[in-house]
């Protein structure tokens, strides 16, 4: 058994968790739901989901927020605890834990390291320390557990190097995992005799993904070209006023808006597209820049933090934040030179730094390294535990 995995939220994080499972002997999740309704379920739960186990705890908020106690981490800590001894009776304890994004997953493992003596590694994905979002009282439980973390992971080079700066301490680059569909083998379909060239994106519609500036640099580069097309896929808060935007443009014939998007849908989206684009303000990775790669697209976006790690000369181009002309000229630019661009060579590329085998492969370094050190330093304290760890798991069959 190699590792328990906890995680606040967050699709990415649930199909990255979805990829480690085919690796590690053993990955439960640990969740905790919250609700305001008292009619909701309350305490204990296990299902399963897509073949995982899940271990949660359903709670209700009983008080409201306070602006310098973090009533909603103690909860989330107090309940994941609370699960975490339920899958300790049927499984005994896990060599390692490794815990999604440091608030309050992060928090949570620590705490568990400390009562258990079980090491556990972080992987922060969370953009809310770029973005300014935490407030000055949580740091001190986060900084804990980031100096107690057996390695601490970030999710791309700059995002890995604002962590180091903020924390104190070293943190490594360990890119996400590209998703399951994503890897399936294709053949590249014929595209030379398209009337029209076909950028898409793929994104939540809010200010942080920049379509606004997008629907401007493709006015702009839609003059110059006529042939080009736009589709976007997503739903979200800015969906009326994007529609409208594109309206004053006078670009509503060459813009179409698809709406939330399933993944076979995506990747439908991607093999009919020439070129993938999103104007991001801030990204600590952008799992959609490597699933488009992956379909041999070429990807234009923005030096946001994350992109940086992913999109190159050799695979595109990026400009900077909310530049509407760079982003038209760029947009312009991979019209013209599409063909410097190899499908394969890009589709190659992506999974030998982003397929599961190259990543997994690290990760799994990383665990064994991090449970034989923490081995050599274990405290006198936990000794005892030996009977838990050797202890049976229960086997029950699920429907």
């Amino acid at each position: 058994m190699w590792t328990g995995f906890f995680s606040k939220s967050g699709t990415g994080i649930a199909e990255e968790r979805h990829q480690n499972r085919r690796a590690c002997t053993d990955v439960p999740l640990l969740a905790e739901r919250n609700s305001k309704h008292p009619d909701r379920p309350y305490g204990f739960a296990k299902y399963r989901q897509s073949g995982l186990d899940i271990y949660a705890w359903h709670g209700m908020y009983f008080f409201p927020r306070f602006p310098f106690i973090d009533i909603d981490c103690i909860r989330w800590v107090c309940a994941g605890l609370k699960a975490f001894k339920h899958y300790i009776r049927e499984n005994g304890l896990p060599d390692l834990i490794h815990a999604h994004c440091m608030n309050y997953a992060g928090i949570l493992a620590f705490k568990i390291s400390q009562k258990y003596g079980i090491p556990y590694v972080v992987t922060e994905h969370s953009s809310t320390i770029t973005r300014g979002l935490i407030r000055p009282h949580q740091w001190q439980p986060m900084e804990k557990a980031a100096a107690h973390a057996a390695a601490r992971l970030a999710v791309s080079r700059h995002f890995a190097h604002v962590l180091q700066h903020k924390y104190g301490c070293e943190w490594q680059y360990l890119p996400n995992i590209l998703g399951g569909i994503f890897n399936r083998p294709f053949e590249q379909r014929e595209k030379n005799n398209k009337p029209h060239f076909v950028f898409c994106t793929v994104s939540h519609l809010r200010r942080l993904k920049g379509h606004d500036v997008l629907l401007t640099a493709f006015a702009r580069a839609l003059a110059q070209c006529p042939q080009l097309r736009l589709n976007i896929g997503g739903s979200g808060q800015e969906e009326q006023r994007l529609k409208q935007q594109a309206a004053d443009l006078g670009i509503t014939h060459a813009v179409t808006f698809l709406g939330a998007l399933q993944p076979e849908a995506v990747l439908d989206l991607m093999r009919n597209s020439d070129a993938f684009v999103l104007a991001s303000r801030t990204e600590t990775f952008g799992v959609v820049y490597i699933e488009a790669l992956s379909q041999g697209l070429p990807v234009i976006a923005t030096r946001c933090g994350g992109a940086e790690s992913i999109v190159s000369d050799g695979n595109g181009y990026l400009v900077p934040v909310d530049d509407d002309d760079a982003l038209a000229d760029a947009l312009i630019k991979m019209y013209e030179h599409h063909s410097d661009f190899e499908p394969a060579r890009l589709r190659e590329n992506c999974l030998n730094e982003f397929g599961e085998n190259a990543v997994i492969g690290r990760l799994i370094g990383i665990f064994r390294q991090a449970i034989a050190e923490y081995g050599k330093k274990i405290p006198v304290k936990y000794s005892g535990l030996t009977k838990i760890r050797t202890r049976r798991r229960s086997r029950r069959q699920y429907k």
